[in-house]
C-alpha cells in the first residue's frame, strides 16, 4: 500500500486508476482503493482532483454491505468533507436523506457527522428524532466506538 501511495503522489494517472477501481467487482480491491485514496487525500490534499463523481461514488459506497468497503467509503467521504466540504456541500447534501433512511445505525451516525460538519440545519427535525436512541454505534473515527447514537445526535444539535 505504501508503494502505491508513493507512486500516486507522483503520478496523476495512478490516482485516476485508483478511482476507477472503486467500480471493481471485488470488494477487497474497492476497499483497498478507498483506503489508499483516503490516505493520499489526508497526506496531500491537493494531489487528488476531487470531482462530484468521486463524492457520489464514495457516498454511495457507504451503503455497501461489505464492512471493509463501508468503512473505507466513510473515511474517504469524511476526508473529502474536511478538505472540500464547502465546494461539494450540495453533492454531499443530496446523499444525506438516503443515508438516513436506508442506512443501518452506523450509517445513520455517519450521516449525522456529515450534517454536523457541513452545518446542514435543514435536517434539524431528523436529528432531534434520534436524540433518544440508545443503540451504540461503531464508526472508523477517533472517539466513535461504542457511542450512543442519541449522544451523537445531541452533539450535532448543539452545533446546528
Amino acid at each position: 500500500m505504501d508503494e502505491v501511495i508513493e507512486k500516486a503522489l507522483k503520478d496523476k494517472k495512478t490516482i485516476r486508476d485508483l478511482i476507477e477501481l472503486l467500480s471493481d467487482s471485488n470488494p477487497g480491491t474497492v476497499g483497498d482503493a478507498l483506503f489508499v485514496l483516503m490516505t493520499i487525500l489526508r497526506e496531500s490534499p491537493d494531489s487528488i482532483d476531487v470531482s462530484s463523481d468521486l463524492v457520489d461514488k464514495a457516498l454511495s459506497l457507504v451503503l455497501s454491505k461489505n464492512p471493509y468497503v463501508k468503512e473505507g467509503a466513510m473515511g474517504l467521504a469524511m476526508e473529502i468533507v474536511k478538505v472540500h466540504g464547502s465546494k461539494f456541500k450540495d453533492a454531499i447534501d443530496k446523499h444525506v436523506p438516503k443515508l438516513l433512511s436506508e442506512g443501518d445505525k452506523n450509517t445513520i451516525a455517519f450521516a449525522l457527522l456529515l450534517i454536523k460538519e457541513l452545518g446542514l440545519s435543514k435536517y434539524r427535525d431528523d436529528v432531534e428524532k434520534l436524540t433518544g436512541v440508545e443503540d451504540k454505534i461503531i464508526l472508523p473515527f477517533e472517539g466513535m466506538k461504542w457511542v450512543k447514537l442519541g449522544d451523537i445526535a445531541k452533539d450535532v444539535l448543539e452545533k446546528l
